[in-house]
């Protein structure tokens, strides 16, 4: 069975299932040869995402920003989140197309 994580946000006491396994975060990685894999560990997830590390990740897959793992590796203490390239890349494509601000198309020196 899965502990759940408790936590007060907003005066709110929620209970979510952990991500990753507590730990120190990694930093956010990019491939050595320039190509982003199909399957990717978290750290490269949060790079491909553009997040520092895997905190800021597992953050906003809470927060619904990023997709939820694709599956996970390993067995117990060993087990890892992956996330699948074509998931990401549909996920962030929807998001794009929502542009619900209509912020596309906009002038950059008006965003600052």
């Amino acid at each position: 069975m899965v502990p759940l994580i408790r936590r007060l946000d907003d005066d709110a006491l929620t209970l979510e299932l952990p991500l990753m396994a507590p730990r120190t975060a990694l930093p956010a990685r990019y491939p050595p040869v320039g190509v982003w894999p199909a399957l990717m560990r978290a750290d490269l997830a949060a790079a491909y995402l553009d997040y520092r590390d895997t905190r800021e990740l597992a953050r906003a897959v809470v927060r619904g920003e990023a997709p939820s793992p694709t599956g996970y590796h390993g067995i117990g203490r060993a087990r890892e989140p992956v996330w699948s390239k074509a998931v990401i890349d549909n996920y962030t494509a929807s998001a794009k197309a929502m542009d619900l601000d209509r912020s596309e198309g906009k002038d950059l020196a008006s965003l600052v």
